[in-house]
């Protein structure tokens, strides 16, 4: 070990001496072991030559023996064995630092009766986000344990943060009112040193609903449709509301409602209710959706409101074996023929405008229903994804619809020939009748997805609760209840962002 090994090892046990075993291991862990080296070397560096010089003086055949007085001096792989005989307030480089400010006051005077402390420490905050409530402490990373630093004041370079420092508890508190990257000035000390400034930067994120745009549809477009539409009918056996909006996702870019919905309560009692979801990867299809619920619904309407099929109210008013064999082989034929109808409308609507007939493809859900005192009948035909539930607080959740899955995950079917020629078309019917149901529900993905998140959640009915607790303040306002369902539909949702339409019955 040449002369200038020896003295550095000895300097860093002098400066390890005054340091308890445990800040020695604090120090390790936080990698400031070599900010104390550094800044030993550099206290000592004066005094070292000062020593250095005087040993010259009365050994000059070897300039660079001389020796400090140590307690300890121990090699660097011992420093967490050395045992502090005493316990000091200030740090060996402490006490150096002062004693070389001491002896060169000459060359540079202070005129505080303080020192300068001669680190900086580092001071953290979490992020914020406008809007939320925000109560933060201070972190402070300190290259030595032991020092006991006073946040003073925390001065904010931007006025209208809406922040606040809070020196009781060293928090920042508040609630953000605009984002971006601020600038904070932290005054500090140290006890027995002047006061200091740390400049610091904080982050406040904006809130995520601020960032989406609602750009205005095309009302130019030939296929306009507006984005949001409501409709509410009340009669003397139930009420029906109905509403539907555009998706973020489509208003960010300016794009259309692609969903669509058809309500009507006939005057011998019947009830139709349809909703439809126009695929997003398809150009036209709000069209798609509208032109199906219209023609479904007009079909159902007319063969409902024919003298010739008056007989079917008797058949699910008496419900015994026989009826209920004819009221379903009279829905199949309709759902049929009315899926044909709709399939038809679009092939010529594609032909009329020399557009591919996948780019009105479109979900479709239907519902026939019919209030008989305490008891609710039903007839729904379904295809593509979505839900028509039938609520009872005192039953079980019905689902009559089988949500169709595609080969990958985010697809559906959608109408077209294909359904027809599937064995299993019938299998898309479902039909009943029961007592005391509360509510009855038709629903695209852009409701179900948010609120149910899977397939298997729509058995669970704690989530159908949830949901209708939701529901329910809307449904009881004086005021229009469609417009209140409207209202609601706004509610965020992080990842579902699609239109979203809702039909109700109660």
């Amino acid at each position: 070990m040449n002369s200038s090994d020896n003295i550095y090892q000895k300097v860093i046990s002098a400066i390890i001496t005054d340091i308890s075993q445990d800040q020695v291991e604090q120090l390790i862990k936080t990698n400031s072991i070599t900010v104390l080296i550094d800044q030993a070397i550099k206290t000592i560096s004066i005094k070292y030559q000062q020593l250095k010089s005087d040993n010259s003086s009365q050994n000059n055949d070897n300039p660079s023996n001389f020796t400090l007085a140590l307690p300890y001096v121990v090699p660097i792989t011992h420093w967490l064995e050395l045992k502090p005989e005493i316990d000091v307030q200030l740090s060996k480089l402490d006490k150096l630092q002062r004693q070389n400010t001491s002896s060169n006051s000459s060359e540079n005077p202070i005129t505080d009766t303080k020192n300068l402390i001669s680190y900086s420490p580092r001071f953290h905050l979490p992020n914020m986000k406008v809007g939320n409530n925000y109560s933060a402490k201070i972190e402070i990373d300190s290259p030595y344990a032991d020092a006991d630093i006073i946040i003073e004041n925390v001065l904010f370079n931007q006025q209208d943060l809406n922040l606040t420092f809070n020196k009781q508890t060293n928090t920042i508190e508040g609630t953000p009112t605009i984002s971006g990257t601020f600038g904070l000035d932290i005054i500090w000390t140290v006890a027995d040193y002047v006061s200091q400034t740390t400049k610091i930067d904080i982050i406040i994120n904006p809130d995520p609903n601020s960032l989406w745009k609602d750009i205005p549809a095309d009302e130019n477009d030939i296929y306009y449709k507006p984005s949001l539409s409501h409709q509410f009918i009340e009669t003397d056996q139930l009420k029906i509301a109905a509403a539907s909006c555009r998706g973020r996702s489509h208003a960010h870019v300016g794009s259309f409602r692609d969903d669509d919905f058809f309500i009507d309560s006939l005057s011998n009692g019947w009830n139709i209710t349809i909703v439809a979801d126009g695929a997003g990867s398809a150009k036209n299809s709000r069209k798609g959706s509208q032109l199906a619920v219209n023609t479904v619904g007009q079909y159902l309407k007319h063969q409902l409101l024919d003298s010739a099929n008056q007989d079917l109210l008797s058949c699910v008013k008496k419900w015994d074996h026989v009826s209920t064999q004819t009221v379903g082989t009279q829905f199949k034929t309709w759902f049929r023929d009315a899926v044909l109808l709709a399939i038809k409308q679009l092939e010529v609507e594609a032909d009329k405008t020399n557009r591919p007939l996948k780019s009105y493809s479109t979900t479709l859900l239907v519902a026939v229903t019919l209030k008989i005192n305490n008891d609710l009948f039903a007839a729904t035909f379904s295809v593509g994804d979505g839900a028509i539930a039938a609520f009872s607080y005192k039953d079980n959740i019905r689902l009559l619809a089988n949500a169709d899955n595609g080969e990958f995950a985010g697809q559906t079917r959608f109408l077209d020939n294909s359904i027809l020629r599937e064995a299993d078309f019938y299998s898309r019917i479902r039909i009943g009748k029961w007592q005391e149901i509360n509510y009855f529900l038709l629903m695209t993905d852009g409701i179900s997805d948010p609120k149910f998140e899977t397939d298997f959640q729509l058995n669970n009915k704690d989530k159908w609760i949830q949901l209708i607790d939701e529901l329910n303040p809307l449904l009881a306002t004086p005021m229009n209840p469609a417009k209140a369902l409207l209202d609601w539909m706004k509610f965020p949702s992080p990842g579902h962002h699609d239109d979203r339409t809702l039909v109700i019955i109660w």
